[in-house]
Parts: C-alpha cells; sequence; structure tokens
C-alpha cells in the first residue's frame, strides 16, 4: 500500500512537472524586436582618467598597442546628471572604453 502510493504521488509530481513547462513554453511570448540598440562600449573594458590626461593617455595606449580611436565626445552615462568625455580605442586585442568625468563622478559609478 505505501509503494503505491508512493507511486501514486511521484507520477502526480512528474505530470505536474511536465504540465507546467509545458504550459510555460506555450505562454511564452517572442521578445519583441527593439528599435534601439547599444553599442560596442558595453562589451569593452572601461577606463577613467582625469580629463586632462584624457587625449595624453589615448595617444599613448594608441602609440603602444596600435589601432585608432573613435571620435570623442561629452555625453550624460549615468541616470544622475553628469558629464564625461568618452572615446572607444580600437587595438588589435580588443576596444577599450575611456571615460573621463568632467563633473565628480557618481557613486558607485566607476
Amino acid at each position: 500500500m505505501r509503494n503505491l502510493r508512493s507511486l501514486i504521488v511521484t507520477t502526480l509530481v512528474a505530470v505536474g512537472l511536465v504540465a507546467s513547462s509545458a504550459a510555460s513554453v506555450a505562454l511564452a511570448k517572442p521578445a519583441a524586436a527593439s528599435q534601439l540598440s547599444v553599442g560596442p562600449q558595453y562589451d569593452t573594458t572601461h577606463v577613467y582618467v582625469a580629463p586632462d590626461d584624457f587625449d595624453r593617455f589615448t595617444d599613448s595606449f594608441v602609440a603602444t598597442f596600435g589601432g585608432h580611436k573613435s571620435q570623442q565626445g561629452v555625453f550624460q552615462v549615468t541616470p544622475t546628471p553628469s558629464q564625461t568625455m568618452s572615446q572607444l580605442v580600437f587595438t588589435p586585442v580588443g576596444t577599450i572604453s575611456v571615460f573621463g568625468f568632467k563633473t565628480p563622478v557618481p557613486y558607485p559609478f566607476g
């Protein structure tokens, strides 16, 4: 009798798991195609330098490792008011994102 109850409980649990996973798959909707994409800087090593050293650092990095730099810009990259110089440096072995905050670096960013 105990074995029969154990078998029934095990079967009910297994059927429940299969049914719930099948329902999850059936109810899942594909994500809507995004009209906005992010750039390669989100998959790079981030380097923070003082704004006064920004150009000197990026020039030295390219001279040392080779490659080239993207156009430099000033952006707000945090949800709080801030301004940072930003530039990508492309090298033969990878890309770095260089940031030089013109405002105090918002905690805990960076």
